[in-house]
């Protein structure tokens, strides 16, 4: 098993900002659809379709697991389709830390990445994550994930607050 070295920073946000970001104008339908109790195989197939490449592993557990983690009264999804197909999908954690939500995944399908949908999606997850007032909305990305993430995530208003060295297993070794 090979293991990747990655850079992890943090960052939060308290408040959202006052405009949102709108979907591009380019004659296609987009629509963001909250999600209750996402069935596990097309959790799976949105997380792997976004994730692989970027090697993350935290979702990659039994279906009991799982349930549990996505299934909990605190998490929060939604799913961003574009002409009917899904776009992108992000999910949030609001209740594990007192006063503060978590951006724990965010993601826009590699077929649609470039077309201006991540600032859109991030607008609905920043709107979202204040929606139950909490004090601090915060997010992990890191030297693995999409190269836009980390500069998309400060041009949106998070700040950063910390830094940390991890290790993961590589996907391509499966």
């Amino acid at each position: 098993m090979r293991i990747l070295r990655t850079t992890v920073t943090q960052l939060v946000m308290h408040q959202p900002p006052e405009q949102p970001s709108p979907a591009p104008r380019n004659g296609r339908a987009y629509e963001v659809l909250k999600v209750r109790q996402i069935p596990l195989a097309y959790y799976r197939f949105l997380y792997a379709a976004v994730g692989r490449g970027h090697h993350w592993t935290s979702r990659n557990l039994s279906d009991e697991a799982l349930a549990r983690e996505i299934h909990a009264p605190n998490v929060r999804m939604r799913i961003l389709y574009c002409d009917g197909a899904p776009a992108g999908w992000f999910e949030l954690d609001a209740g594990r830390a007192p006063r503060e939500t978590r951006l724990v995944h965010f993601g826009i399908m590699p077929e649609f990445r470039g077309q201006g949908l991540a600032r859109h999606l991030l607008g609905h997850a920043i709107s979202a994550g204040f929606e139950e007032m909490p004090s601090a909305l915060t997010v992990e990305t890191n030297t693995l994930d999409h190269p836009a993430a980390l500069p998309l995530y400060r041009k949106m208003g998070f700040r950063p607050v910390s830094t940390r060295e991890v290790t993961t297993a590589a996907h391509d070794d499966d």
